[in-house]
């Protein structure tokens, strides 16, 4: 069987960038949790996944705009291609929605 590996980039990117979010999110919970609590690792392990992704895709996007210092436009994330917002926004959701797991079964 032969993978169709532009079909996967093109259709299921999005579901890569989850895992990987997931897998960073564990790895700094991981190596904060002799710190803080699991619950503060976990978020804090989340929030970085969801900053790494919006960093690397504002940098893709100044890239490829070929955009000159101080780059404070990229921030505009409206702008982005279709395939840097596929990128971010769902990741930058699921992180969300982990982290407001977390933090409500929590709470007294």
């Amino acid at each position: 069987m032969q993978i169709d590996w532009n079909t996967i980039q093109s259709n299921w990117d999005w579901a890569g960038h989850l895992l990987e979010a997931a897998v960073m999110a564990a790895i700094v919970a991981l190596l904060l949790r002799p710190l803080v609590r699991w619950q503060q690792s976990f978020i804090i392990g989340l929030s970085f996944a969801a900053g790494h992704f919006h960093g690397r895709e504002k940098r893709d996007y100044e890239v490829a705009v070929q955009m000159p210092p101080p780059h404070l436009e990229a921030y505009y994330f409206w702008q982005w291609s279709w395939d840097q917002a596929t990128d971010f926004w769902p990741t930058a959701a699921a992180c969300l929605l982990a982290i407001l797991m977390v933090t409500r079964n929590r709470q007294p």
